[in-house]
């Protein structure tokens, strides 16, 4: 072992020399330690604590505070006590717990004096674990409060606080002996120390939200403090223990100043709290500069002193929890007495209300066969109407557009990518109308177009105007469809076999041209009085051009749409022809 340091292992050794008064008397011997020890007395092993080894696997530490072992000293003179000790983790616990105490205490003491002290650390200890326990009730009851009433923020902080509280008396209570693990209590130190500025923040919290009408900034710059301080004594910075002290300081002025301010202006419930928060911030204060001006607190000697100490040290830890409890506990009383009131009001207003309807049914009652057969009468009216109403409008726009205006009362303009337009006319329409009755030119139109429609409808292809002869369809929109140039030619090929069959049998024959394209498309109502779903944009004139160039009782397709549907149909490529406003065009007679 160097001089001294101590390395984790090594051997204490005192010389006794033994009063005759002293002899043939039971001792009690007392050792608080932090790693495994071996105790003898002259060359005899007499107490084991712990368990001794080579390496830090092999020691097992133990620190038995509470339980004394007993010793006794025959009529030699002198006597050798010897501690072989262990503590291979001393100088781990020093770098990473801040645990400076790395040795032990070793005490004799009379044996029935020892055993009193010891059932009196045990009642303190019991004691404190009591305490640990009502805080940690109090903190989960205030969040179950919470979480069933949000908008009280102040049970958060409270159950917060508690917590944090029932933390710091659990350290105690292990710190106090009941604990034989060493380790476990030099952890539980270190995870406190840690997170002791965050201690004063629920605190902050609860009197911002009983005494202000909003929680001010300087109780988020106090948590992201806090949190920076934590991180600091967490990597083991020099001047961590004086800015614990300031903090500790400006954090206690700040909860002063809102406490004093809430009394002043005389808050509900402001004294109940005030008392125990100032009692403790005051008492605590006058401490830490005291043990700053002289060192520490001596009492020694002074057993009124000492008791007097002791019992303002407890009010004062206890002070504050006690005076939020009964702040709470009262607010709630006051709570549940104004519900009762509220409830003892809405009982009568209730009977009256109760009352009144009663009336009201006798009223009615005679009424009441009458009035039912007008609401049947006008229901079954609104209904055929808003039947009829429907039925118009799906006539004259397409299924999305009428939800969207039944939901919204609008329909927005939207524009589609990815669209396959059917253009077709009647081949001499024109001349064969004017040989025609008006009432037999519009039958013929009428069944023509009705069954353009139906094969439209089909395939998913959805209608969009008639211009005299002319019939313009898209598929694609308003509903987007991946498959749509090849639903619309489906439709083109059946529509062009409807005009076949029908023209073998029918006397008037009709030749139609057919162009389709694809491309893109932007819908929307025109109108406001009448409403008309139209479709725009350069795929519309395109799909017009094919249908001009194509030839009776053909399908003209353009190259787009033929690059979609060029795996999937059969086609037969023209010459590229000069196409009006469009230039040189390569095109395709669709086949089948």
């Amino acid at each position: 072992m160097e001089e001294g340091k101590f390395n984790g292992q090594c051997w204490f050794r005192l010389h006794l020399q033994i009063d005759s008064s002293l002899r043939n008397t039971t001792f009690a011997l007392l050792i608080d330690q932090q790693g495994a020890s071996m105790i003898y007395l002259n060359g005899q092993l007499i107490q084991t604590y712990g368990v001794y080894g080579d390496s830090v696997g092999q020691e097992v530490p133990g620190n038995p505070k509470m339980l004394p072992g007993l010793i006794q000293f025959d009529s030699s003179l002198n006597y050798l006590l010897a501690v072989r000790y262990s503590n291979l983790n001393a100088n781990r616990n020093l770098k990473v717990f801040r645990e400076a105490e790395a040795g032990f205490t070793l005490t004799l003491q009379d044996h029935k004096s020892a055993v009193q002290s010891m059932f009196g650390q045990l009642n303190a200890t019991y004691l404190i674990f009591f305490l640990f326990m009502v805080f940690l009730v109090l903190s989960l009851v205030h969040f179950l409060l919470f979480i069933f009433y949000r908008k009280q923020k102040s049970n958060l902080y409270y159950s917060i606080f508690m917590l944090l509280f029932s933390g710091l008396i659990f350290i105690t209570f292990l710190s106090n002996g009941i604990s034989e693990y060493p380790p476990l209590r030099t952890k539980a130190g270190f995870i406190l120390s840690i997170a002791f500025p965050l201690f004063f923040i629920p605190m902050s919290g609860f009197l911002y939200s009983l005494f202000m009408d909003k929680i001010p900034r300087i109780f988020w710059i106090t948590i992201g403090v806090a949190v920076l301080l934590s991180l600091l004594y967490y990597f083991n910075l020099s001047i961590i223990s004086t800015l614990y002290v300031i903090y500790v300081f400006l954090i206690w002025i700040e909860i002063t100043r809102v406490v004093i301010r809430a009394m002043i202006k005389r808050f509900d419930g402001a004294w109940i709290i005030g008392i125990g928060v100032l009692f403790f911030i005051f008492f605590f204060a006058f401490v830490m500069i005291y043990i700053i001006r002289y060192g520490d607190i001596s009492l020694k000697d002074q057993t009124t002193l000492t008791l007097i100490f002791f019992i303002l040290f407890l009010c004062a830890i206890l002070s504050i929890p006690i005076s939020m409890s009964v702040y709470l506990a009262r607010d709630f009383a006051r709570t549940n007495i104004n519900l009762e009131k509220q409830l003892e009001q809405v009982k009568i207003l209730s009977a009256k209300t109760l009352e009144q309807e009663r009336e009201k049914k006798r009223i009615l009652e005679g009424q009441k066969e009458k009035l039912e057969i007008l609401v049947k009468e006008r229901t079954k009216e609104l209904a055929a109407e808003k039947e009829k109403t429907e039925g118009l409008l799906l006539n004259t726009l397409p299924l999305k557009v009428v939800n969207e205006l039944k939901e919204n009362g609008k329909s927005e303009p939207e524009s589609f990518d990815d669209v396959t337009v059917y253009f077709s006319d009647i081949v001499g329409f024109t001349s064969i109308s004017a040989l025609l009755e008006p009432k037999i030119l519009i039958g013929e139109l009428n069944v023509i177009f009705t069954a353009f429609d139906d094969i439209m409808e089909k395939h998913g292809c959805e209608r969009i105007k008639t211009i005299g002869d002319a019939y313009l369809a898209v598929s694609g929109m308003p509903i987007r469809n991946e498959h749509h140039a090849v639903n619309m030619v489906r439709a083109a090929l059946e529509i062009r076999k409807f005009m076949e069959e029908r023209n073998r049998t029918s006397e008037i024959n009709w030749q139609i041209r057919i162009g389709i394209h694809s491309g893109r498309v932007v819908g929307g109502i025109v109108g406001v009085k009448k409403y008309i779903y139209d479709v725009f944009g350069d795929t519309i004139n395109t799909t017009s051009r094919m249908e001009s160039n194509s030839e009776p009782m053909r399908i003209n397709v353009s190259e787009t749409t033929y690059q979609i549907l060029k795996d999937k149909f059969k086609f037969t490529q023209r010459e590229p022809m000069e196409i009006k406003g469009k230039g040189k065009m390569q095109m395709y007679f669709l086949e089948g």
